[in-house]
């Protein structure tokens, strides 16, 4: 849940501040005509899909303020943690695309990884920027080489997380980040 229901006014977080999108009562809800999800990222890690949604209970439903069209692949999340602050700034509110296709070179993904444990919170999910190295196999396809997940803070103390070898086969990329709201 964003916030408890005895908390902040409409639009605005249990700490008053100003939300980058407007909750929608769930008797107004049509998830994905005009609201989507806001869900808890480790929600979408651990398998949120559109086709998941069941009934509009299960969420809070948000419209976007900038007006972006709703749509089945997009939820709103909050990314708490330092690792990522020249981008994400610890708290901000974020918009998310499930399941992304194509490249995602050079992209902020959300990625769940058995292998790893993020410094930060400790789980196997982290949101980072996503690098590959691929090389080609002798049947003409390729295979990812490394893939690294580096953060992007000024605290240098984040460290990249480099999976090489087989290592990357327990990687999956949930998301990747549309746009920071606020």
């Amino acid at each position: 849940r964003l916030h408890s229901p005895d908390g902040g006014e409409e639009g605005e977080d249990d700490g008053g501040t100003a939300l980058p999108f407007r909750r929608v009562p769930l008797d107004e809800a049509k998830p994905f005509e005009n609201c989507i999800p806001a869900i808890d990222l480790k929600v979408a890690a651990g398998g949120f899909s559109p086709g998941q949604v069941v009934e509009p209970g299960q969420y809070e439903w948000v419209a976007l303020e900038s007006g972006r069209a709703p749509a089945p692949d997009l939820f709103v999340a909050q990314v708490i943690g330092e690792s990522m602050n020249r981008r994400i700034l610890n708290g901000a509110w974020c918009l998310w695309r499930l399941n992304p296709a194509g490249t995602r070179q050079g992209k902020v993904v959300l990625a769940q990884c058995r292998g790893i444990e993020d410094p930060e919170h400790g789980g196997q999910f982290t949101v980072k920027i996503y690098e590959s190295e691929k090389e080609a196999r002798k049947d003409g396809g390729w295979q990812h080489h490394r893939i690294t997940l580096k953060p992007d803070s000024r605290d240098p103390s984040f460290a990249p997380i480099v999976l090489a070898g087989s290592e990357h086969e327990d990687l999956r990329i949930i998301a990747e980040l549309v746009e920071v709201l606020a």
